[in-house]
């Protein structure tokens, strides 16, 4: 029976000693197959030397209070157990059961529950009965959230049990150690009692006796025997000077630390002195390091901002745009960083913050100074007009091209194109209203000057009359035509045609140059050699709208049909009676599309133009005497016909090419602008009866002049007349061949050989008005000469009458033949065609 005992005790015993074995060590098996990974780094203090050959690892010997220190083996004996990041365990356990028997696990109910109870380990801590941190609302709330009252009642049975178990375990425990409990409190109150009565006085036995009854009255009687030597040890102190008061535990003493607080820190102050320029500068050193390591690292990262703007200094737009691209290459990696790391739910590293803060910082910079350049940009596209025939000076014909690719290349939500088309519109569209506004009131003001001034004697229009008979109507000078006044008022006349209607250097000229450019950008063919920007996204900007395409043809034929309607209504209206516009300077803040004009510029439509106006002297209206050229804003007062055909000749040449060249635009039908060409057949219809009208007019009174041109002097080729019948055939013939010019639209220049041609033939009605100029004028000329035959000088008026005039026969200008010259008194010698 005893063996029987012995045999079934063993194998319980031998269970235990395994039990002990596996919680000594905190292995799960007596036979493990590889050394567990938390063993790697022991947390004892403990310094172990190298392994010679010869030698085993000498271990030092460990402090006496090596118990007291957080390494102890009595935390890791128990299983489970949670180690912190510095390598210290607590009593927290990393998981546990449910403590209402549930789950065998809380912390993966919780994971379940998508809580994130592995990241946060205050959080987890709230759920762990192990926790003093234990929240029971929240624990039911998330664990047992679906739970039902059965269930909960059956998990409150099952709490109740193992709390029962767990106290008998306790309960056992204290019990079983009670003795030493008692024993390691009674010397931790001994300890604590030295420390803190150093420098006391001792206590009298009656006050220790009271002291000791007052502390055994709570205690049992076994605590009273056990600890009653040790008390009475405690209470018989020797005396101590009071010097060493300032070493006792107490708050008087700072705690013992009183006595070396400043040795301590005046050592501390010296340490400073010496090793603080050596230790911080080994920190500045390190820290300078990493500096430096990340500079070469983003070299080009830190290097895009300062090459920006020196490029922009320089105007290298090249490299603007390269350092542009660069950068937005670096944005997009750090912005590629940022959504993989939100992609996946993780939190950037150290090192990926850093380099997206660095590369914000440098877009940023470089966003505000290519948004400034972009400003500039626009001011520069929107105010860049030219003429390829006449470029200005430092603008070049393509530069707006370089200027639309470069915005094309950094990349804007406006289209360049059609801001510069827009611009340039503006800009043509507010020039030629004014340089037709200013024109037809400088003319006004060079008319009045010459209505308001006398009227030309008979000896100039002689003058002007016998300046063509001397070389034929080709080589008449066109300044000894008319009087001075009368041909400047005709040269700025034509100066102002030409600065409008030329197609080399006039308005006319830049509105087809600008349609030229706006066709070629309708069409594509112009974004041919654009830019497409970064990752294509300006190619929206290349293809205009159809909208945009409606108002460029739109533009266009206003454009065409302002300048029609200025010249219709220069030569088809009376002259102007308000002359106020040109003592009211042009604005000087112009609109954002369109550049300032000059005010030089605004008073003289060409460049040399001899038009000079004083505001002091402002010429009064035309007086009204019923003269035939009252009614004409074009035409000079006193002006003859021989100036007058020969620079409307030159003026309707100018409005038949730019006619023709306006018509081959081929601009479409718009509303009310409809059927463009019809109505430049119509304007030049207009000019050149009106023009005919005025010549005629002139030519009918200068009709009755032409007996000036009798002189008596004999012709050098026919001595058997005067200089009177070819005088009076090269003026009629110079008339007829300007006429002809005008109501032709021909001449030695030539037209435009245009792809329509809106000249069409003169009307009958215009043919007969010539027709019928010419027979008066004959008549006059007739009925003048018979009157110089009959009355001789004084048919001529009291100019011709005095002595010494060219009509006058002297005795030395006989010749010795008796024909140079026929004396005027003789009427019989001097009718010639009687």
């Amino acid at each position: 029976m005893l063996a029987n005992a012995t045999t079934s005790a063993r194998p319980t015993t031998m269970d235990s000693i395994e039990e002990k074995l596996k919680s000594k060590y905190n292995i799960t098996t007596l036979y493990p197959a590889q050394w567990p990974e938390d063993k790697d780094h022991s947390s004892d203090e403990e310094d172990t030397l190298p392994r010679t050959a010869t030698a085993q690892p000498i271990r030092r010997s460990k402090s006496r209070y090596s118990v007291l220190e957080h390494g102890g083996s009595y935390q890791r004996n128990i299983p489970g157990a949670e180690r912190s990041r510095d390598g210290v365990e607590n009593l927290v356990q990393k998981d546990e059961g449910d403590a209402l028997g549930t789950y065998p696990s809380v912390v993966q109910v919780l994971r379940q529950r998508g809580l994130p109870v592995e990241d946060d380990i205050k959080l987890r801590n709230r759920f762990l009965l192990s926790s003093t941190t234990f929240s029971p609302s929240l624990f039911l709330s998330q664990v047992h959230s679906s739970a039902s009252t059965d269930s909960l009642l059956d998990g409150l049975d099952f709490l109740s049990r193992s709390i029962e178990k767990k106290s008998a375990s306790l309960k056992i425990l204290v019990e079983a150690n009670f003795e030493r409990f008692v024993g390691a409190k009674a010397t931790i109150d001994r300890v604590y009692n030295e420390m803190t009565g150093v420098g006391k006085e001792p206590e009298s036995p009656t006050g220790a006796r009271r002291l000791g009854h007052s502390r055994g009255g709570s205690r049992s009687s076994f605590s009273m025997r056990s600890g009653s030597g040790q008390l009475s040890g405690a209470l018989q102190l020797k005396p101590v000077p009071n010097e060493k008061k300032k070493n006792a535990l107490v708050k008087e003493s700072e705690y013992g630390v009183q006595g070396i607080k400043v040795p301590l820190t005046e050592v501390a102050v010296k340490a400073e002195e010496v090793w603080g320029p050596a230790l911080g500068g080994r920190e500045k050193e390190e820290s300078l390091k990493a500096i430096l390591a990340t500079v070469e690292k983003n070299r080009g990262l830190f290097e895009v901002g300062s090459a920006i703007q020196d490029a922009m200094r320089r105007k290298d737009h090249d490299t603007i745009v390269e350092e542009y691209t660069r950068a937005r290459k670096y944005a997009e990696n750090a912005r590629y960083i940022v959504e993989q790391a939100n992609y996946r739910r993780a939190q950037l590293s150290d090192a990926d913050i850093h380099q997206v803060i660095v590369t914000a910082r440098m877009w940023a910079d470089v966003e505000s100074q290519v948004e400034s350049f972009k400003r500039d940009a626009w001011k520069r596209l929107v105010g860049l007009h030219f003429a390829k025939q006449q470029p200005n000076e430092g603008i070049k014909a393509d530069q707006h091209l370089e200027l639309i690719s470069l915005m094309l290349e950094l990349g804007v939500e406006d289209n360049p194109i059609w801001i510069w088309l827009l611009s340039r519109y503006d800009y043509l569209k507010s020039r030629l209203k004014a340089t037709c506004e200013r024109s037809r009131v400088e003319v006004e003001i060079l008319r009045r000057h010459l209505a308001n001034a006398e009227k030309p004697s008979l000896r100039m229009v002689s003058t002007h009359l016998r300046s063509v008979a001397a070389g034929g109507p080709r080589r008449g000078e066109p300044a000894k035509l008319d009087s001075v006044k009368v041909i400047e008022f005709w040269e700025h006349v034509h100066a102002s045609m030409t600065a409008l209607l030329s197609t080399n250097g006039g308005l006319l000229g830049e509105i087809i140059e600008y349609w030229d450019i706006a066709q070629s950008f309708i069409t594509g063919r112009a974004q041919k050699s654009l830019p497409m920007g970064y990752n294509n996204q300006s190619s929206v900007h290349h293809q205009l709208s159809s909208s945009n395409i409606a108002d460029l043809e739109k533009g266009a034929t206003e454009l065409v049909s302002t300048l029609r309607e200025h010249l219709f209504s220069f030569f088809s209206d009376p002259p102007i009676e308000d002359i106020s516009l040109l003592f009211s300077p042009l604005p000087t803040t112009p609109t954002p599309t369109t550049p300032r004009t000059p005010l030089s510029a605004a008073l003289s439509p060409t460049t040399g133009s001899r038009f000079r106006f004083d505001p002091n002297n402002v010429p009064p209206p035309s007086p009204g005497r019923g003269e035939a050229w009252e009614k004409y804003a074009f035409w000079p007062p006193h002006s003859n016909a021989l100036s007058g055909s020969h620079y409307l000749s030159k003026c309707l040449i100018l409005i038949g090419t730019a006619a023709n060249e306006m018509a081959s635009l081929r601009l479409p039908e718009i509303g009310s602008l409809a059927r463009v060409d019809e109505a430049l057949r119509m304007l030049v219809g207009s000019v050149r009866e009106r023009s005919v009208q005025a010549v005629c007019s002139a030519w009918n009174a200068d009709a009755e002049n032409l007996k000036v041109l009798e002189d008596w002097t004999r012709d050098a080729e026919r001595k058997d007349i005067t200089n009177m019948p070819a005088r009076f055939l090269s003026v009629q013939s110079f008339l007829l061949a300007n006429l002809q010019k005008i109501m032709y639209v021909t001449g030695s220049e030539g037209v435009s050989k245009a792809a329509v041609d809106v000249v069409v033939p003169p009307s009958n009605k215009l043919l007969q008005m010539v027709r019928a100029q010419f027979v008066t004028s004959l008549y006059r000329t007739f009925s003048g000469m018979v009157e110089c035959a009959e009355k001789g000088r004084r048919a001529l008026g009291r100019e011709w009458e005095v002595k010494g005039d060219d009509l006058t026969i002297e005795g030395v200008d006989i010749e010795d033949s008796g024909w140079a010259r026929v004396d005027a008194t003789k009427q019989a010698r001097s009718f010639i065609f009687g």
